[in-house]
């Protein structure tokens, strides 16, 4: 405890010994770090909020379903999306060659680094965070107050771009995928078209299930006239004052029975395939059934497509700053004045104690 009160006193003594000397350190000190703070140019930020917008906004309502709310907000992979477009090579090269930084910030083009120098020269001046709102916070420092505003602008109107454009990017690789399939679908069908044309054509039919229909019942309509017809004959040759009647009725069993045998005939022609026929049939009404829904959903992705749509929405635009945000004058001079005073007592007392020791 001693040695640590004669530790203190004694650095106590060393300050007060040299307190004129540290004084003028100080002393210049505060002037240098008022000079270099003056010195330092101002920097003005500009900044711009925004909210990102769900994609459901660029989504066609799908064909035969019920309407659903559709989502005007984006949650938080929609955000972590615009904020990796914020800070990739295109949003920030964009502004590199729109706003020619090359120049701007002295940055030799010829330079093999160049383009390493002034990506990063812009990073220390560009700043994207996520609020605690959900909102992007997009933040542009710049000595030129206009220049900034513009840039933070230019820099929201991009990532909206490309956010949009993968959107649409997307919805024309689906496009193309409807317009594949269609045409697939639409040569299946004329194939099995042309297949059940030839088939009925060699049959001889023209509607499967309902000539079937029609024969069946040509053939009951003619078995029940046949067996009338042979009922009233064999009653008639009994009479024999009707022999008119008689041969009247075995004409009409005569006819009866070719209309019988004939469709006996067509039904034993086609009837073995009736089903296959069915089958082409089913199979032929289905894809047209699902071309039919491809083309109105490719037609609703079509108008979607060419349709605009908001990939964020602003809540702030950047204006103009007439606030500088850099450098802190103030803040600057007092931490060097700090700093130092901390470092000359530290560097006088080091000095004070070698020469004792030398003395010694």
């Amino acid at each position: 405890m001693n040695d640590q009160n004669f530790s203190l006193n004694d650095l106590i003594l060393q300050i007060y010994k040299f307190r004129k000397t540290l004084l003028k350190i100080i002393a210049v000190i505060l002037v240098i770090s008022i000079v270099g703070s003056l010195l330092l140019p101002n920097y003005y930020k500009a900044e711009t909020i925004f909210y990102a917008a769900s994609p459901d906004l660029a989504k066609p309502i799908p064909v035969g379903g019920l309407e659903k709310d559709i989502r005007i907000y984006g949650d938080d992979n929609d955000l972590d999306r615009l904020f990796t477009i914020a800070n990739s090579y295109d949003v920030l090269f964009y502004l590199i060659d729109s706003f020619d930084l090359y120049s701007h910030y002295d940055i030799d083009r010829n330079n093999p680094k160049s383009k390493f120098k002034v990506k990063e020269k812009l990073l220390e001046n560009y700043t994207t965070i996520k609020t605690k709102y959900g909102a992007l916070h997009l933040m542009v420092e710049d000595k030129d107050p206009v220049i900034a505003s513009k840039i933070a602008n230019a820099a929201r109107e991009k990532i909206s771009s490309i956010a949009q454009s993968i959107v649409k990017e997307s919805q024309q690789n689906l496009m193309e995928t409807y317009e594949n399939n269609i045409a697939i679908k639409q040569f299946q069908s004329d194939s099995i078209a042309s297949r059940l044309s030839s088939l009925k054509e060699n049959l001889g039919l023209y509607e499967g299930w309902g000539q079937s229909s029609e024969y069946t019942k040509i053939l009951t309509d003619a078995t029940s006239e046949l067996e009338n017809a042979k009922g009233k004959v064999q009653y008639y040759s009994q009479l024999k004052v009707f022999a008119d009647s008689v041969h009247k009725y075995k004409a009409m069993e005569a006819g009866a029975q070719n209309v019988i045998l004939n469709a006996k005939g067509e039904l034993n022609k086609f009837m073995p395939r009736l089903s296959e026929i069915r089958q082409l049939e089913l199979e032929l009404s289905q894809i047209y059934s699902q071309i039919s829904m491809d083309k109105e959903r490719l037609k609703q992705l079509t108008a979607a497509y060419t349709s605009p749509f908001t990939a964020l929405h602003v809540v702030e635009k950047a204006d103009i700053p007439v606030q500088k945000s850099r450098p802190k004058r103030s803040i600057i001079v007092l931490l060097s004045v700090l700093i130092g005073t901390i470092l000359s007592v530290f560097g006088l007392f080091l000095i004070s104690n070698i020469k004792s020791l030398k003395w010694e």
